[in-house]
């Protein structure tokens, strides 16, 4: 019975909506001040849209126009009307033509971490874009087992370059170093060897898999002896590590090819000299015969030429 009802109430609502021709007529007619001129647009002749006009009226039970002097003059109710109904088509227009240039323009699209998205791909793809001749969609996700879950055309994904299946070219290999804010980073000149101010925190990413360096193994490796028993934040991306460390929260170890352009533009500072490496890094991971395509080809060259 609730069905029913419901039904008969949907029924009713479509019912007492104007037709479209209607519509489309009275807003032609409104913004020309002329039913020849909403005719002509509407590539129609001059009767349908005198028909299509006279049909709506008799639906709102309104006069939408008068004449005068040979001219259409709108009623405040076609003003009313006009008002809401050329937001709508205007919305309905704008949708309409994104949906045409989706369909219209490919898209390929990549799938990796937020901080490599956010800090080294990003300035990269509007050239990325116009060298594929697509849009270039970026999907973002935290860990590889999502990642991987999804059905790009590639992916960049940290590792050593073997993934099962799937074929990889080295993009960026793992050189990292610590840094900060440069208001943190005038802080710590004169606590050299020293342990880190208590309100400056060590930024560290979550690594249950062991894959990157970790500020412990930067402290082995590098000839600086810094005591790093301070605080520490624990994040779960390298994005967000990045982020914390811009707006002044610790120091961080950075990526070295991620965030040269965040070095060269002053938002963050190396706060030292010393930079560990390794043998994994960040690679462009595609299906077996990806980096032969011209597409394959074409992101990797974007993406290791300056």
């Amino acid at each position: 019975m609730a069905k029913t009802l419901d039904r008969s109430l949907k029924n009713s609502m479509y019912k007492r909506l104007p037709t479209l021709k209607g519509l489309q007529a009275f807003e032609a007619a409104y913004e020309f001040n002329s039913y020849t001129e909403a005719a002509r647009t509407l590539n129609v002749q001059q009767p349908a849209i005198s028909y299509q006009i006279r049909k709506l009226e008799e639906d709102l039970g309104v006069r939408l126009f008068a004449k005068a002097n040979g001219r259409l003059v709108p009623t405040p109710h076609a003003d009313t009307l006009f008002e809401t109904l050329s937001r709508a088509f205007d919305s309905v227009r704008e949708i309409a033509q994104r949906i045409r240039e989706t369909h219209a323009r490919p898209t390929t699209t990549i799938a990796t971490y937020p901080g490599i998205a956010t800090y080294w791909l990003t300035p990269r793809v509007a050239m990325l874009s116009e060298q594929l001749g697509t849009t270039t969609r970026i999907v973002t996700l935290v860990n590889d087992v999502a990642l991987f879950r999804e059905k790009p055309d590639c992916w960049i994904v940290f590792g050593t370059g073997q993934w099962q299946g799937l074929e990889a070219r080295m993009l960026l290999r793992e050189e990292v170093c610590p840094v900060a804010s440069p208001a943190i980073a005038d802080r710590l000149q004169t606590n050299v060897g020293e342990s880190l101010p208590a309100d400056i925190s060590i930024i560290e990413q979550e690594d249950p898999e062991n894959r990157w360096l970790t500020w412990n193994d930067w402290q082995k490796r590098s000839l600086e002896k810094h005591n790093l028993n301070g605080r520490r934040i624990t994040v779960n991306d390298h994005g967000l590590a990045l982020h914390m460390a811009m707006s002044g929260a610790g120091v961080t170890l950075g990526w070295v090819a991620v965030i040269q352009d965040l070095l060269d533009g002053g938002s963050l500072v190396r706060i030292s000299d010393q930079s560990v490496e390794s043998e994994a890094g960040y690679w462009l991971v595609g299906r077996p015969g990806f980096s032969e395509t011209q597409v394959g080809r074409t992101i990797y060259r974007s993406l290791v030429e300056p």
